[in-house]
């Protein structure tokens, strides 16, 4: 079996809870998680994630029901994502800006069991949904000022946690033999549209979608293992969560957390993240500071070094952008201090990253070439086209049905317009008028 094969079969046949098991068996001491100060290993990150799982399993959170999120990018909200999973659950991040009727919509479409919430203004912003919707039957709060006594559906992170040790202490297995029962093909997350275009969908990714498309970023990309990652864009992006959560899981990588984009710059400097993801504008405000630096300053390549330190991308093996197109003079600007930044495209229907550039296959002006394993063609009209393991499964419909996203031959229909060249680099153009079709696929990789 070649190098290629094998890759592409591990990750056919993976699954979040296996790989993070993985991670706490081989690398038990080195460190996975850094928020506020605290370093988690993975040890203790597996340790943390049982007793989390084990509790809401004690709450009666089953295989296939839905567990939503509203939480600052931290690493609680990490810990208990992953925790769900290892039952069998579907957890969900809710965007963090939603209003009261969109978070009614998604808590009824989803039929959620769980909620778990950051404090008062989350609390403020689900006042709807725990008022009628039916289907929730408890609610998790982080901080315990938030706690509605006299709603019996609520109890404080703590408590959460204990109920979890408790179980662990009668029951050491509890999650040690639910997790392995997990297909590749079920569930492993719904991700919503923020709702700026039409009425908000659940997107369905599978244990395979994201664990195959984790592989493919890993053979485009090649990052260290252990290296650091940043966290900071909300993980109802499919964005972070490939970059911050479920690749590094893949990448055995060490996740650190900023839960307020107003601190991105100090966070990248402590991080110093070997991938990193950002829109245009993020990066348009790290040009920003830098040209703060006198030009003299900026003259060879010790202060080139500097500068790149001075906004944490000096150890950045792919320092990307995506979800609109970036001025050429910000990629010149860039890449006079040596900061080549690499356009991509996709979609949360494609479990992210579809097409990349990358160190080893550049071409700027486009938006790279396919990552492996993934096929992409256009159609007459120009329409992009998506085929392989990274489409999703499909969108939830409100009775627990999925409609598949792609056609009877895999291939999904993307609503962006392209042009490929000879050697299968992606040029994306505007938008043709397709018809009668799922307006909600127009989106980019991002809907905000």
């Amino acid at each position: 079996m070649s190098v290629s094969e094998a890759w592409v079969t591990a990750a056919l046949e993976a699954t979040i809870p296996q790989l993070f098991s993985r991670n706490a068996a081989e690398f038990p001491q080195r460190p996975a998680l850094t928020d506020d100060g605290r370093t988690w290993t993975w040890a203790e990150a597996h340790h943390e994630v049982h007793a989390l799982a084990a509790g809401l399993a004690a709450m009666g959170l089953q295989s296939g029901q839905t567990m939503l999120i509203m939480m600052a990018n931290r690493a609680e909200h990490w810990l208990i994502d992953v925790a769900a999973t290892h039952l069998g659950a579907v957890p969900s991040t809710l965007y963090p800006t939603l209003s009261q009727d969109q978070v009614h919509h998604i808590a009824q479409h989803s039929r959620a069991r769980v909620v778990v919430l950051d404090g008062a203004d989350q609390l403020r912003r689900w006042s709807k949904a725990l008022r009628n919707t039916s289907t929730i039957e408890h609610v998790v709060v982080l901080d315990k000022a938030a706690m509605v006594s006299a709603d019996h559906r609520f109890r404080t992170w703590k408590s959460l946690w204990r109920l979890g040790e408790q179980r662990l202490r009668d029951d050491p297995e509890l999650v040690q033999r639910a997790w392995p029962a997990i297909q590749p093909n079920l569930p492993a997350v719904i991700l919503y549209s923020s709702g700026t275009i039409g009425e908000q969908k659940g997107v369905v990714l599978t244990h395979r979608n994201i664990c195959f498309a984790a592989a493919a970023l890993h053979q485009a990309t090649k990052p260290e293992r252990h290296a650091a990652r940043l966290c900071y864009l909300p993980l109802a992006h499919i964005a972070e969560r490939m970059i911050g959560l479920y690749a590094a899981i893949h990448d055995v990588a060490h996740v650190h957390f900023c839960a307020d984009q107003g601190g991105l710059l100090a966070a990248l400097v402590r991080a110093r993240p070997t991938l990193f993801f950002a829109v245009p504008g993020v990066w348009a405000k790290l040009a920003a500071a830098i040209r703060k630096v006198p030009a003299e300053r900026r003259s060879d390549p010790q202060a080139l070094r500097r500068l790149r330190a001075r906004i944490g991308l000096d150890h950045a093996v792919w320092p990307a952008s995506g979800a609109a197109p970036i001025e050429a003079a910000l990629l010149e600007f860039f890449g006079a201090i040596g900061v080549d930044i690499f356009e991509l495209w996709g979609m949360t229907e494609t479990t992210g990253c579809v097409t990349t550039n990358h160190a080893s296959a550049h071409r700027p002006g486009t938006v790279g070439r396919a990552v492996p394993g993934v096929e992409v063609r256009t159609a007459a009209n120009g329409e992009v086209l998506v085929r392989g393991p990274l489409v999703c499964a499909g969108y939830l419909q409100p009775d627990g049905a999925i409609r598949p996203a792609a056609d009877a031959d895999g291939w999904l229909r993307t609503g962006d317009v392209g042009v490929l060249d000879a050697d299968g680099y992606l040029t994306l153009t505007s938008s043709p008028s397709l018809g009668p079709g799922d307006p909600d696929q127009r989106k980019r990789w991002f809907d905000r």
